[in-house]
């Protein structure tokens, strides 16, 4: 009888995680059916398009963000979420601290990433492109408000609200690890992945601890604005504007992770990561939550995506 119910059990979450993986197979699906359409419609009624630097980034966005995400979000909310009681506010000074902290993990992952393009790049013919490259060649304004305000409110909605929510019964450890793999998986690029986990998972944290995506929202745009709109701006200054922008970078690495080690070895003051209600030992929640239809599919149409990127 417990055996019979315990496979019931095993059988919904098992469904449960096939849900999240199908919603970010529909997500990615999207994102890339919306540009080819698009494409496609602008070839047939208005070829001139076609020419515009601006066209294919303005297409992308569109499909990500008006289209993809908010399917995504629909598909997620069929799945019971566990919210959180209420907020906990958060001072500009901790704001201030936590944006340093997420820069040291992503300058610290770009490190690695440039390691292992490099290792891989000696293993082809031909240098691997960066996507990120081209699309920080775009107008300023357009990606302060694609990197600024689109991508922080989406993604974190996404991700840090109706993903983490669904999570969390599986334990708040787990669901900060997952959320953060599934938002390294959707970039579909090796040279965003690794940043993307490191940051990701301390959203996820950040989103826990305070109750919500209240304070993960201006974080991440502040993250993206040092590319977004600090680089761009220190570029006019020449010589003096990259040593500059080397400074902060090293001035960030450095009081980043003293901050973070801080904070580490402040952790026995600090709530534990709840362990859930699910009652699974880890090794089984993450083989249910990779191995199911949905995220089969997912994670076979991401490894496509980057063999392809690869290729190019």
């Amino acid at each position: 009888m417990f055996q019979g119910l315990s496979q019931t059990l095993r059988w919904e979450d098992r469904q449960v995680f096939s849900r999240v993986g199908w919603a970010m197979t529909l997500l990615v699906v999207l994102q890339l059916a919306v540009q080819v359409l698009g494409l496609r419609l602008a070839a047939a009624l208005a070829p001139g398009l076609l020419e515009a630097a601006w066209f294919d980034w303005v297409l992308s966005a569109a499909g990500s963000y008006l289209v993809a995400f908010p399917a995504a979000y629909l598909t997620l909310r069929a799945l019971p979420a566990v919210r959180a009681e209420k907020e906990t506010p958060w001072t500009p000074g901790g704001l201030l601290q936590g944006w340093f902290m997420a820069l040291a993990l992503i300058y610290s992952a770009n490190l690695a990433t440039m390691g292992l393009v490099r290792l891989i790049d000696g293993l082809r013919d031909t240098p691997m492109a960066n996507p990120v490259e081209t699309m920080l060649d775009q107008p300023v304004w357009f990606n302060l408000l694609l990197g600024c305000v689109l991508a922080p409110l989406a993604e974190e909605l996404l991700f840090r609200k109706a993903l983490l929510d669904r999570l969390k019964p599986y334990g708040e450890g787990f669901a900060i690890l997952a959320s953060a793999l599934l938002f390294a998986l959707v970039h579909g690029n090796l040279f965003q992945m690794l940043y993307a986990f490191a940051v990701g998972g301390f959203f996820g944290y950040v989103a826990l601890r305070t109750g919500g995506v209240r304070w993960t929202i201006p974080l991440h745009a502040g993250v993206n604005f040092v590319s977004a709109g600090l680089s761009p701006l220190l570029e006019h200054f020449g010589d003096r504007g990259e040593s500059a922008l080397s400074y902060f970078i090293l001035f960030s690495l450095v009081f980043g992770w003293y901050l973070l080690s801080a904070r580490y070895r402040d952790r026995d003051r600090d709530e534990g990561l709840a362990p859930g209600s699910a009652g699974m030992e880890a090794g089984e929640k993450w083989g249910l939550f990779l191995v199911n239809p949905g995220m089969t599919v997912f994670c076979l149409l991401i490894l496509f995506a980057v063999l392809l990127a690869m290729r190019m």
